[in-house]
């Protein structure tokens, strides 16, 4: 018996020197994946089916991209993965004879047998008119008359009758084998009569409702309703997973997911973990081990992770409403504590030291509360390097629309190089702060007091405070010009619209001009604009609130230590830079951010602007009884205080019956336990025998 390993190694060198012959690499390549979510799979059919998607993955969609499910889909037959009857269904087939007409055109002509010629002559005799009536009226009889089914051989005889009462010309061409391409093609399955008997014998009633157990969690399942309805574990299969594992890439996916849900920090935490509801979203008998997790994640290739952002990161921006947006894009450092490895330092946001640190930048949408894009990087200050990108990549997932896109970002992305590329794009009005330089200071301090308005500004925000204690600047609408920089020489100038505000009774620099608003926006009000801005502060909070509350900054790191030992015995340490898995990590914090959003956005009202640590703590962090009854999971809470406020979702929910398709699409049933009090030590007897000495 071969390892997992060694035998997907084997199936892969072998299979791609078969399919070098037969089909011509391109650019595009068949997207198709087999997958078989209902069958529990060994080490090695796992390898087996992995080493099968990766070949087709590579495999060009020209000149007939079904013949490469048809290959792989003999290659797991004859390998035992699984039986026919769920192959051709995998395979995209209605029928599984399909499978054995292809294996027998592969058995006579190779893998030419494969491909589908045109097929010359008149139309296939099955396909004719009186052909199908005569076929249907010969099944019709039978079942009323005979009340069984014939064998095929005794149907064609019956149908070319009834064909030669008609005078059609197809009498007497009809065949057994034609009439079970009618049988199938109409859905008619012939259940031998002992098999029937056999069935209906050992047929039992329903089983009866069976308590599996408890989980601390039992919002999860809310959440697992609602993450059937985003469609990211459509995209899991763009995950490869590292052979050697019985592990499905949606397993893996929902382990990352919900690890955050429950709270489970760090990937070795996952050893810890004994909630069964934990293991049933996620799709296993039991949780992942962190080792398994882990290696996984470092073994996704770069091009898939990037690949599933992209498909995930567009519906993102798909789920938006149409119309103009207010989109802010700011950088994050995370600190990494490390003597070892070269990286760039930068300030830490919520301690202000500055530390060796890896940057995200983020997009996101400051109504709908959605994070958009990311990108991550080694070093910091990588604001003006990501954001152009960014900005690009939301357009295109917005599509031909129009609709203004309204930008806020810090002073990291004030560049001029920056602003000329902005420009370029006609539906985006930008907003951001000029660096308080020597030279920018100095041209404020010679603006003409003309250039001011006569009218004080005050922020709205300080509207309610005495006058006294009111601060009130001075306001000029001027206009700025900045350079545009490339390989240390000016190339260009941008002229950018400045909304100066100035104190004269401040000292420094940093009080006598507090701010400097640049914007290409024209038509809006400067007053306006200015008590808008803070709104760009929503990020700051949101990605506070991710890392608090979801554990966002506890993120893999984007570089791996590799120890080796020469010689002499010498134990030396490499540092291999890869991006991966702290990319991947980081982008699916966002989605679980999201996944909350969405789930302040089911519960409607005030809820909506509730941020995930209050719908963590007040409604997913739930005690549940689980319960397996018929084709339903049953999730019943423990009563809690607020209770009554999540019932109409549940009720909304129950009436989708939104099935798990990793729990063999079992019907998820939620409901809160009736008759039971929220406190159960209102009872005398019971608070006397506890508290009476106190």
């Amino acid at each position: 018996m071969f390892s997992g390993v060694v035998y997907a190694e084997q199936i892969d060198s072998v299979f791609c020197g078969i399919l070098t012959s037969a089909f011509h690499l391109r650019r595009t390549h068949v997207d198709f994946q087999f997958e078989l979510p209902h069958r529990t799979l060994s080490t090695e059919q796992q390898a087996v089916l992995d080493a099968v998607n990766r070949l087709i993955a590579i495999l060009p969609d020209q000149p007939d991209p079904d013949a490469a499910r048809r290959f792989g889909l003999l290659i797991l037959e004859v390998a035992a993965v699984a039986p026919q009857t769920e192959l051709a269904p995998a395979a995209g087939f209605s029928q599984e004879r399909s499978v054995r007409v292809y294996k027998e055109r592969v058995k006579e002509q190779g893998l030419a047998g494969l491909f589908d010629r045109p097929i010359s002559g008149r139309p296939a005799v099955t396909t004719q008119t009186p052909v199908e009536q005569a076929f249907i009226q010969v099944v019709l009889a039978a079942v009323i008359e005979e009340h069984a089914l014939p064998n095929d051989a005794d149907l064609a005889e019956r149908v070319n009758q009834v064909l030669r009462e008609s005078q059609a010309s197809e009498a007497g061409c009809v065949t057994a084998s034609m009439v079970e391409t009618l049988r199938l093609r109409w859905g008619i399955q012939r259940v031998p009569l002992q098999q029937a008997l056999d069935a209906a014998a050992t047929q039992t009633a329903e089983p009866g409702p069976v308590q599996l157990g408890r989980t601390q969690v039992g919002g999860a399942f809310v959440l697992a309703i609602l993450l059937v309805e985003t469609g990211w574990l459509k995209l899991a299969k763009l995950l490869p997973m590292a052979p050697g594992y019985a592990v499905t890439a949606t397993q893996w996916l929902l382990t990352a997911i919900f690890s955050v849900i429950f709270g489970i920090q760090r990937a070795f935490h996952l050893d810890e973990v004994c909630d069964l509801g934990f293991a049933l979203v996620t799709g296993r008998p039991r949780p992942l081990s962190h080792s398994t997790f882990q290696h996984i994640l470092r073994a996704v290739p770069e091009q898939a992770a990037q690949t599933f952002y992209a498909r995930s990161a567009k519906g993102e921006v798909k789920r938006l409403e149409p119309g103009p947006r207010r989109i802010s894009v700011d950088g994050h450092n995370l600190p990494r504590y490390t003597h070892l490895v070269d990286l760039e330092k930068g300030k830490i946001g919520n301690t202000g030291r500055i530390l060796k640190a890896e940057e995200l930048v983020w997009a996101f949408d400051l109504d709908a509360r959605l994070w958009l894009a990311m990108r991550a990087y080694h070093g910091t200050n990588k604001l003006s390097q990501a954001l152009v990108e960014i900005v690009r990549e939301i357009l295109k997932h917005r599509g031909p629309s129009q609709d203004q896109v309204r930008l806020f970002f810090d002073k990291g992305g004030s560049c001029g190089h920056v602003f000329r590329d902005l420009l370029r794009f006609p539906s985006v009005r930008f907003y951001t702060f000029a660096k308080r330089t020597e030279e920018n200071v100095a041209e404020w301090e010679q603006m003409p007091a003309t250039d001011f308005e006569k009218k004080q500004f005050t922020f709205n925000k300080h509207a309610d405070l005495p006058a006294e204690q009111r601060p009130a600047y001075r306001l000029a609408d001027t206009d700025m010009t900045f350079n545009v920089w490339e390989n240390h020489q000016i190339v260009n100038t941008v002229a950018l619209r400045a909304i100066v505000l100035h104190d004269p009774q401040g000292q420094k620099p940093a009080e006598r001009w507090p701010v400097a608003l640049l914007t290409n926006d024209r038509t809006r009000d400067a007053r306006a604009l200015l008590n808008e801005q803070g709104d760009h502060w929503g990020q700051e909070f949101a990605h506070r609130i991710g890392r608090h509350d979801l554990d966002s900054d506890i993120l893999p790191t984007g570089y791996v230590l590799k120890t080796t030992r020469d010689e002499q015995g010498e134990l030396h340490r490499e540092v291999e830079f890869d991006n991966t898995a702290f990319f991947l990590s980081a982008w699916l914090h966002c989605l679980v951010f999201n996944l909350m959003t969405l789930f302040a956005q089911a519960l409607g009202g005030d809820y909506t602007k509730l941020w995930a640590g209050t719908l963590l703590r007040k409604f997913i962090r739930r005690p549940a009884t689980l319960y397996l009854i018929g084709k339903e999971l049953h999730v019943v809470f423990d009563p809690f205080p607020g209770q009554d406020e999540l019932q109409p979702l549940l009720d909304k929910l129950n009436g989708k019956r939104v099935a798990l398709p990793w729990l063999n699409h079992l019907v998820v049933q939620l409901s809160i336990a009736q008759g039971e009090p929220v406190y159960p030590l209102t009872e005398p007897e019971k608070r006397n025998r506890l508290f009476r000495d106190g």
